[in-house]
């Protein structure tokens, strides 16, 4: 019932409607520095919000939170558990607490991190949970979604980090 969240992971419910038509529902909000409220946050406590730069001098990657004129500690999130200097800055680890009932059109909770949540939009993951859909093997769904942020991950990077991803296949349904 409730949805505890910190840092750059999401959650989603998928949700098999009428007609065979699936969508999704966001249970969780990304602590990006792109949102208003976070990005406040950390320029009232002293810190700086922008890319990272590459060897050249051009800005590369995600938006980061930095100490003003420093060096780190370059979060592309605006929460985070035991970041020191983030912390010195305005990176803190209350979580964002949210309330869902699970609901009889509710098919599946993925739970992932940000190594999906980058190259894969919710409605493209309700697309592949939908063809990979077997209630009794959700491995068959976090494999997909794992094969498909993997593909494009490698097309844009060399080095992929993390891609953790957790299905709940629900029985209610």
């Amino acid at each position: 019932r409730f949805i505890s969240n910190i840092g750059d992971s999401r959650a989603i419910v998928i949700k098999e409607m009428k007609c065979n038509f699936w969508t999704c529902q966001q249970l969780s909000r990304d602590h990006k520095p792109l949102e208003k409220d976070e990005s406040s946050r950390i320029y009232r406590c002293g810190g700086e919000i922008q890319k990272m730069e590459d060897d050249q001098g051009g800005w590369i990657g995600p938006l980061r939170v930095w100490v003003k004129n420093g060096e780190g500690p370059g979060l592309a999130m605006t929460r985070s558990f035991g970041d020191i200097l983030g912390s010195s800055i305005g990176v803190i680890c209350v979580p964002e607490i949210n309330e869902y009932t699970i609901k009889k059109e509710d098919k599946a909770i993925i739970i992932a991190s940000d190594g999906l949540w980058e190259f894969i939009s919710n409605k493209e993951t309700t697309n592949i949970v939908k063809k990979a859909f077997n209630k009794k093997e959700p491995n068959r769904i976090v494999n997909q979604l794992y094969k498909e942020s993997y593909k494009k991950w490698k097309n844009k990077d060399k080095q992929v980090d993390d891609i953790t991803i957790i299905c709940i296949v629900l029985n209610n349904v």
